[in-house]
């Protein structure tokens, strides 16, 4: 019976070569730093082994072919995700990568049955709002193809994520409305368990806490107009309110329709009302919205950063980063 010849694996001919598995990738990585004589040692232990080099580098990093980037965006009827889209597109154009667009409904999951394999073996990268499966992370891992989580960190250890500060912006909002000596605030937050409402309403939560003479009360919206709309009006039953925090623009845009339709309440000199994100129509005359930016066009630069940076090192390490917002003051506050 003929003997089955083991294949030589990297992690062979680092062994016998006495260098690391790393070593042994920038060896056979084109344009990847590696001394002379640690790449003559890892060639000769290659050649005695019968070692075959994969090709550590992604086709994208040496072919000159551009890359393709999948981004996956929960419901992109919200106005914020197409003004995301566009930076992101805008940062990823100018470094030559493509972008496949995949959406998502609000609770769902990033599995395999959202991508199709003959599109997924194209992927060089995969930027996602909504949080993977396990085993699409290790599936990812296994096709060298990185995942970076936007605007939310899912806390997976093989996987990179940006994103804005929320917790921080929360407590922006709270300082500004301590500062004007409100005593009884509304919070209108997004649906529950939903990661970056529960982020910016923890930090303004939690300031607020520092102060006993300051009751707050609390509805739901769930990131549409007529949620902010509906929950403005369960407020507003309790005549003390004189300030009203919105986990989004969306939510405080129909905050101040109801207020304007429904109410004499003046804004801001009865009521101060804010939001969160900074999205174009917060700046429309009608709104005027006093609100949070999202840094989303640094954002955007340093997620396509990160890609090039995972393409150029077999080294790579997962990073992740968090960028404060800025309170942007307009009409709605004084």
């Amino acid at each position: 019976m003929n003997k089955i010849k083991k294949i030589a694996t990297s992690q062979d001919v680092a062994s016998l070569a006495g260098v690391s598995q790393s070593a042994v990738s920038r060896c056979f990585t084109k344009g990847a730093s590696i001394s002379n004589r640690t790449k003559l040692r890892v060639i000769e232990a290659a050649k005695k082994l019968g070692y075959k080099a994969q090709n550590f580098s992604h086709p994208a990093a040496t072919s000159g072919d551009s890359g393709l980037v999948g981004v996956i965006l929960p419901y992109i009827t919200n106005r914020y995700y197409p003004e995301v889209l566009t930076e992101l597109h805008e940062a990823l154009r100018n470094r030559n990568y493509r972008i496949l667009l995949i959406t998502t409904d609000d609770s769902e999951e990033l599995d395999d049955k959202l991508i199709q394999p003959y599109l997924k073996e194209k992927l060089i990268a995969i930027i996602t709002a909504t949080k993977p499966t396990d085993k699409f992370v290790a599936s990812c891992n296994e096709q060298k193809i990185q995942v970076i989580a936007y605007n939310r960190n899912f806390k997976i250890p093989t996987t990179s994520s940006v994103g804005c500060d929320h917790q921080n912006g929360g407590e922006l909002v709270a300082q500004h409305l301590n500062q004007n000596k409100h005593k009884n605030i509304g919070i209108i937050e997004g649906p529950k368990g939903t990661l970056v409402s529960d982020e910016r309403c923890k930090g303004f939560k939690n300031y607020i806490n520092n102060f006993k003479n300051i009751k707050l009360i609390s509805e739901k919206g769930n990131f549409t107009y007529e949620g902010g709309y509906q929950a403005a009006e369960k407020i507003l039953k309790n005549k003390n309110i004189s300030a009203i925090f919105c986990a989004d623009d969306t939510m405080a845009f129909g905050c101040m329709d109801f207020i304007k339709d429904k109410t004499k309440y003046k804004i801001p000199s009865d009521i101060e009302v804010i939001g969160f994100d900074d999205m174009l129509m917060a700046n429309w005359e009608s709104y005027k919205l006093s609100t949070i930016k999202q840094p989303i066009r640094q954002m955007s630069k340093l997620v396509t950063q990160l890609i090039d940076e995972y393409i150029q090192d077999p080294d790579f390490e997962p990073a992740n980063h968090s960028i404060e917002g800025k309170f942007i003051k307009r009409k709605t506050t004084k």
